[in-house]
């Protein structure tokens, strides 16, 4: 009977030994779920993307080409003017002036006095007619007579204004037989006429039955071509001749 106790005790250590190694399968398989025993399987479809991550800072500047300049701005409005500049250097002397002799340039003074007094007569002669210290002179222009005062206002003088027989008939001469204004008006007041200063004027010379004030708002005076005077309005054209200091 030898053979049986050896057969049993081989029997029973090979029943040890498989459960032994159903054991540890089983624990494998309940502590490590993910390593498989059998075969790797196919692999599956890939997943879907992520989400976007935050955003990263801000990078160095890169080296890339610089552009092209662009096109120029409009022009600014001017600025203020800047401050004045420093003096500039002196400049070199200059030469000497040549002697003036007082005498030759008094001679020469009067010379040209002379000569100025020549030409007034020529011209007095020509176009106006001299009293005493006074020159009447016309450019033959017809105008109203603000007009006319204007005009002599121009040249430094005043509208003709006789103050004797003598003085109106060198205006009657340079009229040259035309109806020229008078420096005289009673605008202040109705009348009462007076010169270009507000003096009554007191030499006169009326022609019949004037001043008649015929329309209303006569407040000028005129000479006639035979040398007596009209009252007229002043928005008339008449000759323009001016009176000079000579």
């Amino acid at each position: 009977m030898p053979l049986f106790p050896s057969l049993l005790l081989l029997l029973l250590s090979v029943v040890t030994a498989a459960c032994s190694e159903t054991e540890c399968c089983e624990n494998l398989q309940k502590t490590c779920p993910v390593v498989t025993c059998g075969s790797p399987g196919i692999s599956g479809f890939p997943g879907k993307d992520g989400r976007d991550g935050a955003k990263g800072e801000k990078g160095e500047p890169g080296q890339g080409l610089r552009g092209l300049q662009g096109p120029p701005g409009k022009l600014g409005p001017p600025g203020f003017p800047g401050p004045p500049g420093l003096p500039g250097i002196m400049g070199p002397k200059g030469d000497p002036g040549k002697y003036c002799d007082s005498v030759v340039a008094a001679s020469e003074r009067k010379d040209l006095r002379s000569e100025l007094n020549r030409i007034k007569k020529w011209l007095t002669f020509a176009l106006g007619k001299q009293v005493g210290q006074k020159l009447f002179l016309t450019d033959g222009g017809v105008m109203t007579f603000d007009g006319v005062r204007a005009l002599c206002s121009q040249w430094q003088a005043s509208v003709a204004t006789p103050r004797s027989e003598e003085e109106n008939q060198a205006i009657k001469h340079v009229a040259r037989g035309g109806t020229a204004f008078l420096g005289i008006t009673d605008v202040e007041t109705e009348g009462r006429f007076v010169d270009l200063t507000g003096e009554t004027v007191t030499y006169q010379k009326w022609n019949s039955d004037e001043p008649n004030n015929a329309n209303p708002g006569e407040h000028c005076v005129t000479m006639l071509p035979d040398g007596t005077w009209n009252d007229v309005t002043c928005s008339s054209s008449f000759l323009a001749v001016c009176e000079f200091s000579a």
